[in-house]
């Protein structure tokens, strides 16, 4: 089984991203699940949705336990000094959306850290309105670039299943594509 969790701040789409990544789980023949965890349900409060993929049945539903948490998407920068470092195992995955690495990251060299600019990329694909970063779908064209745990396809099969047809849907998919090419692992 191989969880995910997703950081984020309330109003920026990471639970969204959550049902969708375990969404194109599910397209790929896996098992799947979606746990949102919010903290103080406000826009701009931090939170993390967790996603589990198995080959098997998950019989657990309780939220993901940091020592078991393969990767770890984090949506803005500033939610990487919230990361509980300590309880992360060596070798997991950190994807963030940042144009430079964060001072922090430069000393856990027992992590696989990438990077993405999802706010250039979604910028560019009109995913940013009235101040709003939406960048958590373009996070995922990262991930799955990162992992190879899902199907770029299958993960724009469930971005239309999301968010139908139409233009929202047509940048969210341009932006998991631009993601997916541009994102490269730094550590």
């Amino acid at each position: 089984m191989t969880e995910i969790r997703i950081l984020s701040r309330g109003g920026q789409g990471g639970v969204t991203a959550a049902k969708v990544l375990a969404y194109s789980g599910h397209l790929g023949g896996k098992y799947v699940q979606a746990i949102p965890k919010y903290g103080a349900e406000r826009k701009g409060a931090p939170l993390f949705a967790d996603v589990r993929i198995s080959d098997e049945h998950v019989k657990t539903h309780a939220p993901v336990i940091t020592e078991n948490t393969h990767s770890w998407i984090v949506l803005e920068p500033s939610l990487i000094e919230t990361m509980p470092f300590d309880d992360i195992t060596p070798g997991t995955i950190i994807i963030i959306n940042s144009k430079e690495i964060p001072p922090i990251l430069e000393t856990k060299s027992n992590l696989k850290v990438g990077m993405v600019d999802a706010i250039e990329i979604a910028r560019e694909c009109g995913l940013i309105k009235s101040g709003t970063m939406m960048v958590s779908t373009t996070m995922l064209g990262a991930w799955a670039k990162a992992t190879g745990l899902v199907d770029l396809e299958a993960l724009i099969s469930a971005i239309k299943h999301q968010f139908g047809e139409g233009q929202i849907a047509d940048a969210n998919i341009r932006s998991v594509r631009m993601a997916y090419e541009r994102f490269s692992f730094i550590s």
